[in-house]
């Protein structure tokens, strides 16, 4: 019984001391010349509350022996607190604790302040600006002084969306530094190899002008960034001062070179034209990657992660298949893309399966995805530089067919030279007596379009007279009503000076004379005949007056007396135009004439009151088919703008739709009804206008009315002829 006692207490003893050195595990650090690595000496503690306080932590006592040499967390929304015990028993006391991922979002180093009795915290990782390390290189780096012969406690929080694995060493400043350079360079190779396909891809779509060649430089464009994210060299070298992008890169890049792989291999292997059902469903795969990134940016990051995961395998597997499916069919291409799709997928199992922890984590698990995808990058390079041979060989098998054709077309060429030239003299002759006929039928033509403008110019001139004669009438009417009662006012007059005429010197019965005479004032009233006459003259003058402004507007209109091209008034010539329309125009319009003060225009001025009548005088009849009860209003403007004249009409009228405006200047062309106009007036009006080098806008709406703008130049570099404006 004693003896079973003693065991037991043996037993127990041997417990707790194993126990006391499970807890009390030290790191021992001895070689100067490599990092020591920190794995199964590591304690671990998962914050699930995310809340503890290094003062909190270093009192727990719920931390865990790692058992593994790189601990690996997963995808954990958990705050991971690490505690090590380093020992150093080699002859530097300044060593660097050095953690190899540099994809981890939050990394705070805690070593306890003998001085101010305080844990001292150093924090790093992807959420700040790359420049506020103090050693600017993707891994986290920080410096621990450890005097020979002592021991110091190490807490690191780590906080991570993506899949975190802690490679965790301590060394001197040269080991690290060494391990460091050691990555940069294979990194360096691997950039590279991937630069060198870059332009060699870019510059062979700059001959070809392939778009599987574009489309493969931007996939390994993506490539290349998506590797060395993992390496944290991006946030290093192009966005350093971005940080949301070095958090989100795992996300995004793996999304987009799935997508861009996607694109490459539909248009390498020609997927839409051997089977294009199945090109239309591999555009399916668009949707989860999608998804994915849109879970990454609303923070579910392990779901992102899981999505983009399958989605990827579910890709690779479906590439795979149809690549094989194809090569089976003679598609030669198909084998170069197999190798090198091959390659990369089995350096991404073995990444995979690192992750999962089915592989060890050392630098061949690590890069097997580097080295898979720079395979892969040469080999489908190879595999385009080879579509180059086989698109030779087409052209020149299509060339040699070419050329068979060629022959048999230059026999049959031959063969109908001799019928060809039979029918092109049969033809010559054929069309020597067609130019005939048509050259008189041109002479017709001519001669019949100078009958129809003479035809406009006569109805125009028809129009012009008829409104002089209505506009003369008024005042000679006037005249001739007041040449009776004055006449009749001078005879009384005349037969009233007869009387006093007829009375001599030694008249006797001068007192009945004179009392007669007076008798004939009362009679015809000499007071009111005298008011009479004044009033008639007045009349007679005035209705003169009315005549001879009527002539001279005549005269400035048709400009009798100034037919040669000169310097005119613009705003005379309007004025003139409108006291010839005025007769024409229905008392419901009103015109508005709003003339600024204008300088000289050299022009043909009878030439320019023509456009002004046949412009003015449709807007009149616009009108005056439109709503014929409701008041309309026809305004004119002239004003001077830079070195131009603007002339505006605008009118109330029914206004144009644009087939009409489009129409408007065609000979022929007419909205009037049958027999009322001849369609030559605008189409005379345009030629009148280009032949100054004169501009004329329409701006019109149905039922808005219609504003004409006429642009005319203060000054001519050449002088137009009468005859390009008859």
């Amino acid at each position: 019984m004693n003896s079973l006692n003693k065991i037991s207490k043996l037993i127990i003893i041997t417990c707790l001391l194993f126990i006391n050195f499970s807890i009390k595990a030290q790191a021992v650090y001895k070689d100067e010349n490599y990092n020591l690595q920190l794995g199964k000496e590591l304690f671990i503690l998962h914050d699930k509350t995310n809340k503890l306080s290094i003062n909190e932590i270093s009192k727990s006592d719920k931390f865990e022996k790692s058992k593994k040499n790189v601990p690996n967390f997963g995808i954990t929304s958990s705050t991971v607190w690490l505690k090590v015990i380093i020992k150093n028993e080699s002859n530097f006391e300044n060593l660097i604790i050095q953690l190899n991922q540099p994809i981890i979002d939050e990394v705070s180093f805690y070593v306890f302040d003998d001085e101010t009795q305080k844990w001292k915290g150093n924090k790093m990782g992807e959420y700040q600006v790359f420049h506020l390390r103090k050693y600017l290189t993707p891994e986290y780096l920080y410096d621990i002084k450890i005097p020979k012969g002592t021991e110091k406690t190490c807490y690191i929080e780590l906080r991570c969306k993506e899949n975190m694995q802690i490679p965790l060493t301590v060394g001197t400043t040269i080991s690290a530094f060494k391990i460091v350079s050691n990555k940069n360079v294979a990194s360096g190779i691997y950039i590279g190899i991937m630069l060198v396909m870059i332009l060699y891809n870019l510059f062979i779509f700059g001959i070809v002008r392939d778009k599987s060649y574009l489309i493969y430089t931007i996939y390994i464009i993506l490539i290349l960034l998506t590797q060395t994210s993992l390496q944290g060299l991006p946030f290093q070298f192009l966005w350093p001062n971005t940080p949301w992008l070095a958090t989100y890169s795992p996300f995004l890049f793996p999304s987009l070179v799935g997508l861009a792989g996607l694109e490459f291999f539909k248009e390498f292997l020609h997927l839409k034209t051997l089977n294009y059902k199945v090109y239309l469903y591999s555009n399916l795969f668009i949707i989860p990657y999608a998804t994915s990134i849109i879970l990454s940016f609303t923070g579910h990051f392990s779901l992102s992660f899981q999505i983009m995961e399958l989605t990827a395998t579910a890709i690779s597997v479906f590439m795979l298949i149809f690549a094989i499916k194809t090569y089976r069919q003679g598609n030669q291409e198909a084998r170069f893309f197999l190798v090198g799709w091959s390659i990369f997928l089995l350096g991404v199992c073995i990444y995979v399966l690192k992750d999962f922890e089915l592989l060890a984590y050392n630098n061949f698990t690590r890069y097997t995805m580097h080295f898979g995808s720079g395979a892969e990058v040469i080999l489908l390079s190879f595999a385009l530089a080879d579509r180059i041979n086989i698109l030779k060989k087409e052209k020149e098998k299509s060339q040699l067919e070419a050329l068979h054709a060629l022959e048999e077309n230059r026999k049959l060429i031959t063969e109908q030279k001799i019928m060809l030239e039979q029918k092109v003299e049969e033809r010559t002759e054929e069309l020597a007596k067609t130019n005939t006929d048509l050259q008189v039928t041109l002479k017709n033509l001519k001669e019949t379009q100078s009958q129809l403008v003479s035809v406009e110019k006569m109805a125009s001139l028809g129009q012009l007279t008829a409104g002089i004669a209505h506009e003369i009438n008024n005042p000679i009417n006037f005249v001739s009503a007041n040449i009776r009662p004055l006449n009749m006012d001078i005879n009384d007059v005349l037969d009233l000076i007869g009387k006093y005429e007829s009375i001599k010197p030694d008249e006797e019965n001068l007192e009945n004379k004179l009392k007669e005479i007076e008798n004939f004032k009362k009679e015809i009233d000499l007071d009111y005949l005298k008011t009479e006459i004044s009033t008639l003259m007045n009349g007679i003058e005035d209705g003169a007056k009315r005549t001879a402004e009527i002539v001279k507007g005549l005269k400035n209109f048709s400009h009798l007396d100034e037919s040669d091209f000169k310097e005119a008034d613009i705003n005379k010539g309007i004025e003139s135009t409108l006291v010839i329309l005025r007769s024409t125009t229905p008392p419901n319009i009103e015109v508005e004439l709003n003339l600024g003060e204008l300088p000289l225009v050299e022009c043909y001025p009878g030439k320019l009151n023509q456009v002004f009548m046949n412009v003015f005088n449709n807007a009149i009849q616009a009108m005056a088919k439109y709503n014929e009860r409701e008041q309309h209003k026809l305004t004119i403007n002239s004003y001077l703008k830079g070195e131009h004249v603007y002339v505006e009409c605008i009118d109330t009228g029914m206004g144009m739709t644009q087939e009409v405006k489009d129409k408007i200047f065609d000979p022929f062309f007419t909205t009037k009804d049958v027999g009322e106009g001849t369609g030559l007036g605008m189409s005379i009006v345009f030629g009148i206008i280009e032949s100054h080098n004169a501009k004329i806008e329409i701006d019109s709406e149905p039922g808005n009315g219609t504003k004409i703008t006429i642009v005319l130049n203060l000054k001519l570099q050449h002088k137009p002829t009468e005859a390009s404006i008859a």
